[in-house]
C-alpha cells in the first residue's frame, strides 16, 4: 500500500506533505465548465504537483454537482451523463488512474464534534436519535462541507429508486472508463444508515458493495474502501471485508480511519482506540496484496492544531508508518 493525503496545489500544504515523507496526493477536482472538466485542467494539477516531487493518482470525488441529477433521476440525467462521459475521458488523458465517486443523495451526515476525547479532543460524532430531531442541520451542503447539494429532496426515493439510477449510470460509464483507462471507486454511504429524510442510502452493507462490483462486470469498476464507513456498518467485520472485496482485486482506493461504535451512533476516534484492529487491517492489505493508495481520513481535532489538522494528519500519517513498518520487519 501507498500512504496518501489529502492536499491543496498550495506551497504550504505541499510542504507539510513531503515532510512527512508521503508522495502519494489525494485531491478533488478543478472546477468545472458546463458540466465537463477539460483534460488542460487535470494536466495542469498534476504536473504541479509532479514538479514537487508528488504523484496524484486518485481524485477524490467526482464533483456532485456533476452528476446529481443523474443520482435523483430526473430528466437532465440525460444532459449530465454525456458531461460525466467527457470528464472521464479527460481524466484518462491527463494519466490519472483512479476516480472515486460516491451515491450519497444528500451526502454526508455527522451531528456533533464534541470535545470528549482524550486530552479534550473533539471527535466527529452521529447519532441518529439527535439526527431525528435537527435533520437538516446534519447534511454537508447544510453545514458548510466542501459538496453543496443543490437538491432538497421534495418526495421519497426508494431503495428501488436509488438502486436502478445508480445502476443506469455503471451501465453508460464503466464501458467509459474502460476506453478511457479509469478505474471507478465508488465509496459507501456515510453515516450508512438506510434512509435520511426519507431518501434511501444504499451502500451500506458490504453486499451492497458487491452488488455495485457484480452490476457491471468490468476490471474498471471497485470500490472506495473506507475503513471508517465500513467500520461503523452494523454486523460488519472490517478484516473480513477488506479480504473478501481485496481478494477480489476491487479496492482501487482506501480510507485509514478508525471509528468507535456503529450505527446508529457512533464517533471518529484516533486509530489507536477504535474498535478495528488495525495491525490486523494492516496485514489483511498485505494479505490481499493492495497496492493502491490509502489516504490517512478525518481526524479528531487536537488542541492549537490549524484548520487544515496538520497534527492530527501527521499523528495518523506516522501511526500507520510505524505498522506497515513493523509488519514488513516481521515478515507478516
Amino acid at each position: 500500500m501507498r500512504i496518501g493525503l489529502q492536499t491543496s496545489e498550495s506551497e504550504e500544504n505541499i510542504a507539510f506533505v513531503r515532510s512527512l515523507g508521503v508522495t502519494d496526493v489525494v485531491c478533488g477536482m478543478p472546477a468545472d465548465i458546463d458540466g465537463v472538466v477539460p483534460a488542460q485542467a487535470f494536466e495542469q494539477r498534476r504536473d504541479h504537483f509532479a514538479e514537487h516531487g508528488l504523484d496524484w493518482g486518485v481524485i477524490e470525488n467526482l464533483s456532485p454537482t456533476l452528476y446529481d441529477e443523474i443520482m435523483f433521476g430526473t430528466p437532465e440525467r440525460e444532459r449530465q451523463l454525456e458531461g460525466v462521459c467527457r470528464t472521464i475521458e479527460n481524466v484518462g488523458k491527463a494519466g490519472i488512474p483512479v476516480l472515486q465517486y460516491q451515491w450519497m443523495l444528500l451526502g454526508g451526515l455527522r451531528t456533533e464534534y464534541s470535545p470528549t476525547g482524550r486530552g479534550g479532543a473533539r471527535y466527529p460524532k452521529f447519532d441518529e436519535a439527535i439526527a431525528s430531531h435537527m435533520a437538516a442541520a446534519c447534511l454537508d451542503w447544510m453545514g458548510g462541507g466542501r459538496h453543496r447539494y443543490p437538491h432538497v429532496p421534495d418526495r421519497p426515493l426508494s431503495s428501488e429508486e436509488v438502486w436502478a439510477n445508480l445502476e443506469w449510470f455503471l451501465k453508460a460509464v464503466v464501458p467509459v472508463a474502460e476506453s478511457a483507462g479509469v478505474r471507478l471507486a465508488a465509496h459507501p454511504d456515510d453515516a450508512p444508515v438506510p434512509e435520511y429524510l426519507g431518501v434511501a442510502r444504499i451502500l451500506i452493507s458490504i453486499d451492497n458493495l458487491q452488488r455495485v462490483i457484480d452490476t457491471v462486470p468490468s476490471p474498471n469498476n471497485g470500490i472506495g474502501f473506507c475503513m471508517g464507513t465500513i467500520g461503523t456498518m452494523a454486523d460488519t467485520d472490517v478484516i473480513d471485508a477488506i479480504r473478501r472485496i481485496g481478494g477480489q482485486g476491487k479496492v482501487f482506493f482506501a480510507h485509514f480511519r478508525n471509528p468507535r461504535g456503529t450505527v446508529p451512533a457512533f464517533e471518529e476516534v484516533f486509530p489507536d482506540e477504535g474498535d478495528i484492529d488495525m495491525v490486523a487491517a494492516v496485514s489483511a492489505w498485505n494479505d490481499v496484496s493492495f497496492d493502491g493508495v490509502i489516504r490517512i481520513d478525518h481526524c479528531p481535532g487536537v488542541v492549537g492544531d490549524n484548520p487544515r489538522a496538520d497534527r492530527s494528519f501527521a499523528f495518523q500519517v506516522g501511526y500507520l508508518r510505524g505498522l506497515v513498518q513493523s509488519l514488513e520487519r516481521m515478515g507478516a
